[in-house]
């Protein structure tokens, strides 16, 4: 019998995780959800949320797709950063956790699937 319980597993079990978790930020972007209408105002970023939303969905197309999560994975650090660096220069450091944690998420679910045997 095979075992369910391996690292291989975690990594994908991560990527599900992170995929609904940035999926539906996303997809809120790409709609214009009143919450990110709000927040994208008081960053004076209203004409990029979209486009954020799109990059967003991209990166987690790339990292689901084996061969070329490691792009996926660099996509979405690069918005997450971009995220923190806002939220640290604009909003005085809160909430800043959440992008943090969504980068490490990334990389490890990347990391796990691809080269931990």
């Amino acid at each position: 019998m095979e075992k369910f319980l391996t690292w291989k597993n975690a990594g994908w079990f991560l990527t599900v995780v992170l995929t609904i978790m940035v999926g539906m930020s996303a997809l809120g972007k790409i709609t214009g959800s009143e919450q990110m209408v709000k927040t994208f105002e008081s960053l004076n970023l209203i004409p990029y949320m979209m486009w954020i939303g799109i990059g967003e969905l991209i990166g987690l197309g790339l990292l689901i797709y084996p061969r070329t999560s490691i792009y996926g994975a660099v996509l979405l650090s690069s918005f997450m950063s971009g995220a923190v660096a806002l939220h640290m220069s604009l909003f005085g450091g809160a909430n800043v956790l959440v992008p943090i944690m969504l980068g490490v998420i990334g990389w490890t679910a990347h990391c796990l699937r691809t080269y931990v045997k």
